[in-house]
């Protein structure tokens, strides 16, 4: 198992920060994920990849706006993800656990997370 934490500031409030973390494909900010159908309770979850793979999201807890966490399933990629949303009225501080199976020897999991970060930075503006 590989795991990171990484740690984001952006210059927007928590729940506008949380609707995207829940919503990868609002505004078409996830350039990697092509659909998104989430169950009726919102707490099951499947991404569709333009690379044709699917990840599939058990959420354990949402807080709106200030935690989430889940767990997923991507092929042989499995982990879980946890989301702390800090701050309020400008600002927001997103503290994130990254903890992956199967990600192959060199593959880094803070990477990974930091692209997912950068898409959204571009799409907040922050």
């Amino acid at each position: 198992m590989k795991s990171c934490v990484v740690t984001e500031n952006f210059a927007c409030d928590p729940m506008k920060v949380w609707l995207y973390l829940t919503k990868p494909t609002l505004n078409n900010w996830c350039k990697d994920v092509s659909t998104y159908e989430e169950s009726s309770d919102g707490m099951t979850a499947t991404e569709k990849h333009t690379d044709g793979s699917e990840t599939q999201i058990t959420f354990t807890r949402k807080e709106k706006p200030r935690c989430l966490s889940c767990s997923f399933r991507r092929g042989k990629i499995s982990g879980s993800f946890t989301a702390l949303l800090l701050g309020g009225g400008d600002s927001t501080s997103v503290e994130c656990t990254l903890d992956v199976n199967g990600l192959g020897l060199f593959a880094k999991p803070a990477k990974l997370l930091e692209a997912h970060f950068d898409m959204l930075h571009k799409t907040l503006g922050a």
